[in-house]
């Protein structure tokens, strides 16, 4: 397992991020078959992963919040431009929260009172939210995706 000391970006590779199980360490980071262990936490690794790609956390919120009319459990466009959004399993302030990567995802069942999210590259992770809670929270995801990509998708014609 590999350590961070300087703040870790997340890119395309980057599956998943969580809270580290460590009294030193506050993120695990899952990035293509390796784990990483961040001296950061996950909102401060988005946020700087934001800015890097153009704006702050607190603006991609601002921005999330008007295309879905929420504000909890809001997916959070880290580089649109690169197809890089990830969203939360639960609320942030909850220590069993993860932090998934919407282009990672294959799949995802229900397993006991869990949920199994499997990554195109034949990896997983368990979490711990209900495959309803999942599948909403997915559901959301490509719905600001859909909106960040519009014009590619659909034209530049008036709606």
């Amino acid at each position: 397992m590999e350590m961070i000391g300087i703040l870790y970006l997340i890119a395309k590779e980057t599956k998943a991020l969580m809270i580290a199980d460590s009294s030193y360490y506050r993120t695990k980071v899952l990035e293509g078959s390796e784990e990483k262990l961040s001296i950061h936490w996950p909102e401060q690794i988005i946020d700087n992963s934001c800015i890097l790609h153009g704006a702050d956390l607190k603006g991609r919120k601002t921005a999330v919040k008007n295309i879905l009319n929420s504000t909890s459990k809001l997916p959070i466009p880290i580089a649109p431009a690169r197809g890089i959004f990830m969203f939360p399993t639960a609320s942030i302030k909850k220590k069993d929260c993860i932090w998934l990567a919407f282009h990672h995802i294959k799949f995802y069942e229900q397993r006991g009172s869990q949920t199994y999210i499997g990554f195109y590259d034949e990896t997983g992770v368990t979490v711990n939210a209900s495959e309803k809670t999942v599948d909403s929270q997915y559901k959301r995801a490509s719905q600001v995706i859909v909106h960040y990509n519009r014009r590619m998708l659909f034209g530049t014609g008036v709606w």
